[in-house]
């Protein structure tokens, strides 16, 4: 079904991707939707448009929208350095130990929700490769889907683009239950009490008296930002090609040298970051604002519900598993929430959910367990493939 607004109508469309990260913020800061966070309400407002027609769906592969492009290609490599500036790498050791632990039992969730999905839900002929493809992009997020579709030739299937439409809903859906997770009173007992210490530094804003934000400070943020950005990405290619892996590993290298970055030059870098931090969540806005455009119902319609009902199978799963083990491990709703988010969705979306519940400690923490499921994710997928094969 074609748009109310064309994919070529470059401006008017990130008029509406600004517009909706800007109400997002806006009534966040408003408090319109009471404790709603404003991602949740760029997510919905977007995912609406796009179900309506009024937008050209993000995860149609045969409408080519260059404005969501641009936000994939360039806002994402660029917002992760400035959410970094602020990071500190024995800190970062000292306090990740829990969202790895957190990643850890979701992963193993997803893997033992797979395999009840199998024996619940029929896929066809191909489902071992089907049900690894959709492990791979649960436990890593969608990196992992193009390349356990590549290794297990699954591009070429059918199903390929369906399972795409699919992914996508349920993800977003499930990424919208997590922003809700910590206001549902009747599963605070499965948690801890939140940690202190991972939200923002009380301190915080006297920092930014001392360093408001510059003309000059916006400069060189966003030059430093690009300039990681761009060596990540003109580095990742050739290991890519050195160790023989499909995983793009450009935002491996970018968050790499950003935390490199901060830790190296701590000093020049501190008047830096509240200015480059505030632009980072701006841009993961605008990201988080085409992954709602990937809404496609229409292709859920098409395939009928198996696949759907293998995804919430899996997901139902995971999230059940990773409760009843929380209070074992003493974990928090948060860091419940933001390693799930690693997992289903991967760094990109558990970054700014971090920083959006104020758990600013998690943000790097929780990048990299995510990054650590775009290195395991597909691995995984092509395990289970070749065994229910």
């Amino acid at each position: 079904m074609d748009s109310y607004i064309s994919p070529d109508s470059h401006f008017i469309l990130f008029f509406i991707v600004a517009g909706a990260a800007a109400f997002g913020i806006y009534s966040e800061h408003k408090k319109w939707f009471g404790k709603l966070s404003g991602i949740l309400v760029t997510m919905i407002s977007m995912s609406i448009l796009a179900m309506l027609g009024v937008l050209p769906v993000a995860s149609n592969p045969n409408v080519k929208v260059e404005v969501y492009d641009m936000v994939f290609t360039y806002f994402i490599p660029i917002s992760i350095p400035m959410l970094l500036f602020s990071s500190n790498l024995t800190k970062i050791i000292k306090e990740s130990g829990k969202l790895l632990l957190a990643y850890t039992i979701g992963a193993i969730g997803i893997v033992l929700g797979c395999f009840l999905a199998v024996s619940l839900i029929d896929l066809g002929t191909d489902g071992g490769n089907t049900a690894g493809v959709i492990a791979a992009t649960l436990i890593g997020g969608s990196v992992n889907f193009i390349a356990a579709a590549e290794s297990l030739n699954f591009s070429t299937n059918p199903m390929f683009t369906a399972t795409i439409a699919v992914d996508n809903l349920v993800s977003n859906l499930y990424t919208l239950f997590l922003f809700l997770t910590p206001s549902l009173v009747f599963l605070s007992r499965f948690f801890v009490k939140p940690k202190k210490e991972n939200e923002i530094d009380s301190n915080e804003g006297s920092q930014k008296n001392e360093y408001p934000m510059t003309l000059e400070r916006i400069a060189v943020s966003v030059f430093i930002a690009a300039l990681i950005a761009g060596a990540g990405t003109f580095i990742a290619p050739y290991l890519e090609r050195l160790i023989q892996t499909e995983i793009n590993l450009s935002i491996l290298l970018i968050t790499l040298f950003a935390v490199l970055a901060a830790n190296l030059f701590p000093k020049h870098l501190k008047a830096l970051e509240n200015t480059a931090f505030s632009i980072g969540i701006w841009m993961m806005y605008i990201f988080l604002a085409v992954i709602g455009a990937a809404t496609n119902i229409h292709q859920i319609f098409e395939i009928g519900p198996a696949i759907l009902a293998f995804y919430i199978v899996i997901m139902m799963f995971h999230f059940v598993f990773l409760l009843a083990l929380a209070k074992l491990f003493k974990l928090d709703v948060y860091e419940v929430v933001i390693s799930s988010a690693a997992n289903i969705m991967g760094p990109s979306v558990a970054a700014p959910m971090a920083a959006s519940m104020g758990q600013k400690k998690l943000i790097t923490p929780g990048i990299l367990v995510g990054i650590l499921g775009y290195i395991i994710g597909t691995f995984v997928g092509v395990s289970i493939a070749v065994f229910l094969s």
